[in-house]
């Protein structure tokens, strides 16, 4: 029996051990370096109980995310100086009497289980824990939160005396006891999962006075609110109902009980209802509407998102207080301010104190409309919409920034503008985002004194309009100029941003950019983090190269096939001398082809840190895609004959080319037309069935003014009308009202074939540039099938320079005036068309 006895021991001495070997491979013991706590990390280990050899000295025990369905009363009882579990997340079901008796718990978290509200708090199961002041038991009542009858929250008030923070769930029908009266130092409490259908003047009456902020965010279905319901929270600073379906109109009045009174935040964001007949969904604010909310001092007022359609008797100013503001938000309504701009400029100089306006995404009306004037005649004209019939012209100002506002957002607004001049000077403004203002026109910035302006958005704006409309900025280090048509300034070789030469960001993606003039981006000599993405650059730029402190830059889903060799050693130089450098890549069109293989094997030797773990998209010469990631782990097979064999390839392939030329063209001489004609229009058709391409169009044609007769009286008659093909012509085919550059770029992406018609004044046309760069893309991705240029009444010579990276793709035909030359010619591009 001794020995037994001992090897009993021994085996559970054994046990014990390997347990508490498991248990530290599942938590984590941490000791905080500032506040010396120490932290027990047991999170997501599938535990169906606490670990039994967990230091008892623990302050913090972490175990969310776990199995537990039970809590006992010696769970917790040995960490006798524990002040914060987390039970986020488990499955628990039912609490012990004395589940947390615990003298020192300040914080205790049961979200996202299935305590009951009405059964699972025992009178004593918060007994000794006198000193908590924070208790979440929110996201535990779903499935009884659609329920009918009312519901008792029976929580022991009595021992949460000191409770600070509670957050719970709301369901239908609530009824919350007496016990709630106890908790007398309850400062906020906060109504997570709302399921709430009426809240009456009855329903907060048994909570303490003492409550300071009420949140009551993304209630479920829409309810109805008495006008007093507020009334017992006398000291409410803070009331956030945002995303929560009870109208405007209830929400304003919903302030009753608060009136002369300081708030620190009412945010009504998004509180519209839609489909309802009680409640309109747009809202017209009337000075009855808000008669309570104009007597509050409210330093952050937040009634966005609830369409807003109209402003009566100027009531949005009516407040008794402005200077109490401090941050202001109206975005996503459909109000305008025209009718009463002066009086609300006037107000925003009365608020003195604020720091923050927002008046965002404002979609009134259209800059320049169109009228039918007469519908006989259909005679479109555009009238300027500041002198349209029935509209007085109202006279433009000059707005002067407050000097204490800080932060300033007027973005993705469309309508009229009646501001001429905005006044930057000597004021504390940080923070403007004026990005895709579509007005009739973008005001003035002017500052005749000192500026704190740090961030600039003016995205979505055309450059050409904002160019010159910005003194100088030597505070800025932000810059978005994304969506600006920035190509419309390259080609005339000014300095771009030599108002604000201090830029330390700046991105320019997004504006159809394939080549930077000289001076375009002269001056940027501290520029740390550069966006080009989104262009049409085949090579990058050589001005990059040049800025000094640059550590970011982003040039993705550009036309590159690779980087320079210069380019990559100057990027390690950077990463070298920064110790760091962020490269992005990805969507570009690289090939993985001897030419490239030096540039494959830098992606994965630089140390610079790339997008896409340096796992590319790259183009096979004979064909097909693959990663970049693949070629170089098979970089032997790929480019091993490179160098020694290419000269070998070259003469077999030209000599073996000059062969099979002659042979083909001795057998097919006297068929040649018949026999090209017909296996090139059967074996188009074979590969567009099975890539699954659906032209538009047949042919695009280019050409300037001087080429339109010889389109139309040589070109159509015979390519439209005798051969049959669908040709797309700019004076016929594009869109009236269409975005030039828009409709060019799809036209020519649904087009099989493309003609270049070049004629004297062909080379200062405005658009050839774009249509050759595009059509260099489409045949890059193998879309767009031929590229023929006719010179017309001029030399080939004369032929746009832009050609010339891809002159073997191209097809010449130089047009003879008249002669037996014409047959040949047709017969030439007859033959290259189909």
């Amino acid at each position: 029996m001794i020995y037994l006895s001992i090897v009993m021991n021994l085996c559970l001495l054994y046990m014990v051990s390997c347990s508490s070997i498991d248990t530290k491979e599942k938590c984590t013991i941490k000791v905080d370096p500032k506040s010396k706590r120490t932290k027990a990390d047991c999170r997501n280990k599938n535990l169906t109980s606490v670990p039994l050899d967990l230091p008892a000295d623990i302050n913090v025990l972490d175990l969310a995310g776990n199995l537990f369905t039970f809590i006992g009363n010696s769970d917790f009882k040995r960490f006798v100086v524990l002040s914060e579990i987390n039970l986020n997340n488990n499955e628990i079901m039912a609490l012990d009497t004395h589940a947390f008796y615990l003298p020192l718990l300040t914080k205790l978290q049961l979200s996202n289980n299935h305590l009951n509200v009405s059964d699972s708090y025992s009178e004593n199961v918060f007994h000794s824990s006198s000193k908590l002041r924070e208790l979440d038991i929110k996201r535990n009542m779903r499935y009884a939160s659609y329920s009918e009858n009312p519901l008792d929250y029976n929580l022991p008030g009595s021992s949460l005396i000191n409770l600070e923070v509670l957050v719970i769930d709301l369901v239908c029908f609530p009824k919350f006891n007496s016990s709630f009266q106890k908790m007398s130092n309850l400062q906020t409490l906060i109504f997570d999962d709302c399921f709430i259908c009426y809240l009456s003047n009855e329903t907060f009456m048994n909570f303490p006075q003492n409550v300071k902020e009420l949140q009551m965010r993304s209630c479920q279905y829409f309810f109805v609110v008495e006008i007093d319901a507020l009334k017992y929270f006398p000291l409410l600073c803070i009331l956030d109902i945002s995303n929560t379906p009870i109208s405007l109109s209830q929400a304003l009045q919903m302030v009753y009980p608060l009136q002369n009174t300081n708030m620190d935040l009412i945010n009504f964001h998004h509180v519209s209802v839609e489909n309802s007949q009680i409640y309109p969904y747009d809202v017209i604010l009337t000075p009855k509407l808000m008669e309570y909310i104009r007597t509050i001092c409210i330093k952050t007022l937040d009634i966005s998102e609830n369409s807003i359609c109209s402003i009566r008797n100027k009531s949005l100013i009516l407040f008794q207080h402005p200077q109490c503001f401090e941050q202001l938000i109206l975005s996503a309504n459909r109000f305008g301010l025209g009718y009463f701009i002066s009086y609300f400029v006037s107000f925003v100089y009365r608020m003195t104190n604020l720091t923050l306006f927002d008046n965002s995404y404002v979609p009134l009306e259209y800059k320049n409309p169109q009228f039918l004037h007469d519908s006989q005649t259909l005679d479109l004209r555009v009238k300027d919409s500041r002198i349209s019939e029935g509209n007085f012209e109202k006279p433009s100002f000059t707005f002067h920034i407050p000097k204490n506002l800080k932060y300033v957002r007027v973005s993705h607004v469309m309508a009229r503008n009646y501001v001429q001049i905005i006044d930057i000077s000597n004021t504390t403004l940080a923070t403007l985002d004026f990005s895709y203002y579509n007005t009739d026109m973008f005001p003035l910035f002017i500052c005749d004194g000192f500026n704190n302006l740090t961030y600039l958005d003016i995205s979505g704006i055309e450059s050409t309009k904002t160019f010159g409309q910005f003194p100088i900025l030597k505070h800025l280090k932000i810059l978005k100029m994304a969506h600006s048509q920035l190509y419309k300034l390259i080609p005339q070789n000014v300095t771009i941003f030599n108002w604000t030469t201090y830029l330390t960001s700046l991105d320019v993606s997004h504006n159809y950019l394939w080549y930077v003039g000289e001076k375009s981006f002269e001056g940027l000599n501290l520029l740390t983090s550069l966006n080009v993405s989104n262009n049409m650059f085949q090579t990058i730029p050589r001005v990059i190269m040049s800025f000094a402190h640059l550590t970011e830059l982003d040039l993705s889903f550009n036309l590159l096939s690779m980087l320079e060799d210069d380019l990559t050693v100057w990027i390690n130089v950077q990463n070298k001398h920064f110790g760091h450098f962020k490269l992005y890549l990805q969507g570009n069109a690289f090939i993985c082809t001897c030419e490239t293989a030096n540039f494959l094997i830098w992606i994965f030797d630089t140390k610079a840190n790339l997008d896409m773990d340096k796992n590319y998209t790259c183009r096979l010469p004979g064909g097909g895609n693959n990663f970049t990631k693949n070629v170089t782990e098979d970089y032997h097979n790929y480019f091993a004959a490179c160098n020694a064999a290419i000269w070998i390839k070259l003469g077999v392939s030209l000599l073996t080319s000059i062969c099979f030329c002659i042979v083909c063209i001795t057998l097919v001489y006297n068929f040649r037309w018949r026999i090209l004609f017909y296996f090139h229009r059967k074996f188009l058709i074979i590969v567009e069935k099975g890539l699954e391409v659906n032209f538009k169009y047949d042919v695009y044609v280019s050409y300037s003014d001087d080429g339109a007769s010889f389109i139309k009286n040589i070109f159509q008659p015979t390519i439209e009308h005798r051969w049959g093909l669908r040709m797309c012509c700019e004076d016929r085919d594009f869109d009236v009202g269409a975005s030039n550059l828009d409709v060019r770029a799809r036209s020519i992406h649904k087009s099989r074939h493309i003609i270049f018609v070049i004629t004297p004044s062909f080379i200062t046309r405005e658009w050839n540039r774009f249509e050759i760069e595009r059509a260099k893309y489409e045949k890059f991705t193998k879309d767009l099938q031929k590229i023929v240029v006719i010179a017309h009444k001029t030399s080939i010579q004369n032929t746009p320079t832009e050609l010339s990276t891809i002159w073997n793709d191209v097809c010449v035909i130089e047009w003879p005036e008249e002669g037996g030359e014409l047959f040949t010619v047709w017969q030439k591009l007859r033959l290259w068309l189909f």
